[in-house]
């Protein structure tokens, strides 16, 4: 296998990863919220979450190709639907804690407890995978591409390029709302939590209504 051949479908891989998570939707926004509520560290499984999905992604459309297309137009609305939902249930809770009255003496930071990096991570990927998007997205990819991306070697580097790229941009993503964090105070974060929960929910809201209109 060319080294040529193998650095041109890892560079493909980065391109079709960042162009699934660059447009800022409800999931880069929770993870802005992640990394302003958290702090970097206690946030990256929640990126990687994100990430790990769409290198699962990437890998089931490389193996199927196109065959995967008509199974998931099969099953219909109800994956979007169910992403609708989990969007709206996200959004209240953050609108909650955005209305919950400060502690006095609080800095806005949370403390160590609540949910686990696990649980972080499995949440972000449940959110993730739920939206059929990426996969019919990449195996669109992986047609246009042609056979060429179908040999395991070049597959494989097309997939890790599509992780590191989708990884690393959540990674930014955390980064970013640890700046804020760092740089606010406990009011401005529940304001910015607040918003973002409204924001999540006008996207959970043009879900269910694209999916069912």
């Amino acid at each position: 296998m060319a080294p040529s051949a193998l650095a041109a479908a890892f560079g493909a891989g980065i391109v079709a990863g960042l162009g699934v998570v660059l447009p800022l939707g409800a999931i880069g926004i929770m993870l802005l919220h992640e990394g302003a509520s958290k702090g970097r560290r206690r946030a990256v499984p929640a990126a990687a979450g994100v990430g790990t999905a769409d290198l699962l992604f990437a890998v089931l459309a490389l193996a199927a190709g196109t065959a995967l297309a008509p199974i998931v137009e099969r099953w219909g609305r109800w994956p979007a639907a169910v992403g609708g939902l989990l969007l709206l249930a996200v959004a209240v809770l953050m609108v909650r804690k955005a209305l919950r009255p400060a502690v006095p003496g609080a800095d806005g930071a949370e403390t160590a407890g609540g949910a686990t990096g696990w649980a972080r991570y499995a949440m972000f990927f449940g959110l993730t995978v739920v939206n059929p998007f990426p996969l019919v997205y990449f195996g669109a990819i992986a047609v246009g591409l042609g056979e060429g991306l179908h040999r395991p070697p070049v597959a494989a580097a097309f997939a890790v390029g599509v992780g590191i790229a989708s990884l690393g941009w959540n990674l930014v993503l955390i980064s970013l709302g640890a700046v804020l964090r760092a740089r606010s105070t406990a009011r401005i974060q529940r304001v910015v939590t607040g918003i973002g929960g409204g924001v999540i929910a006008v996207c959970g809201v043009v879900v269910l209504v694209t999916t069912f209109a």
